[in-house]
Order: C-alpha cells, then structure tokens, then sequence
C-alpha cells in the first residue's frame, strides 16, 4: 500500500471515530451494501467492508451508492455473487446468446421470462462493446463480473 493510500485510510478510519452514530451507520451499510465488497461477500458484511477498503479505499462502494442506490438495497447480492462465480462461463453464453449460466444469470436477477430474449439482446450488444474496449483481458475478474452487473442491472432498471 503506497504512502497515500494509507494516509487516505487512516483519515477515513479517523473520520468514522467523529461520525455521529446514526451517520457512521449509514456509511457503514455502503461499505456493506455497494461496490465490489458486496458483489463479492453478498451474505458477509465483513469481508464486504475488508473488500471495498482494501480494493479501492471504499471508492466504487460509495460511488455505487451514489450513483445507483437501488443497487445497494440489498436482492441483487445473490446476483452479484452468481456473476462473480460463473463469470467465464455466463461470458460465453453471451457469447453465443444463449446458455444454462445467462438464463440463471436471468432467473436469478428477477427477470421474466417474457422479457429475457430482448434483454439478452441488449445486453450481448452491451457486453460487445464491453468487451471490445482496449484493456478488457487485462481486467481481473473482480472487474470484469461488476461491468458485467452493471451492465445486467442498467437493462432491468
């Protein structure tokens, strides 16, 4: 961890100490709540936390927050979870446009039935683009899975 970013974390942690209760609550549940942490530990709101701090200083949890808090309320964690762990196979059934991890992947994020073969629509040509951006296979698979969770939860939305 470079000099700044443990300066960067040592802030934050001393912010949190003169938070009020009911404002450290709140910060708490972002970092339990959005981001990368609860993508990854959906069901562990400590390995969430460790995560989001550890992986960016809190910066995609609290940006998540900001920008989509529909995403942070919780529901969507078994997806995330999902995503994260079938990733390489739900990528080559958008590859293909069909397969058993794309519908779970469907199923899992409460889309109906009806309106999966227009969603799978939009999202291979999302995910096209995604995929086709310089950098992409240099992306772990922490990166890959939230793009692929935004992009899933920007078509339900």
């Amino acid at each position: 961890m470079t000099k700044v970013q443990t300066t960067t974390m040592l802030l934050s942690t001393a912010a949190l100490l003169f938070i009020g209760s009911a404002n450290a609550r709140e910060f708490a549940d972002i970092y339990t709540d959005c981001g990368l942490g609860a993508m990854i530990a959906p069901n562990n709101d400590a390995v969430a936390a460790v995560t989001n701090v550890t992986w960016d200083l809190g910066t995609t949890a609290i940006s998540s927050n900001a920008s989509s808090p529909e995403t942070c309320e919780g529901g969507q964690g078994s997806s995330a979870a999902f995503i994260f762990d079938a990733y390489p196979s739900i990528e080559k059934d958008l590859a293909v446009g069909s397969g058993e991890h794309l519908t779970a992947m469907l199923s899992i994020a409460g889309v109906e039935e009806s309106a999966r073969a227009d969603l799978t629509t939009q999202l291979r040509a999302d995910f096209a683009e995604l995929v086709a951006i310089e950098g992409y296979s240099e992306q772990t698979r922490y990166e890959k899975a939230e793009n692929l969770y935004t992009l899933l939860y920007r078509q339900i939305s």
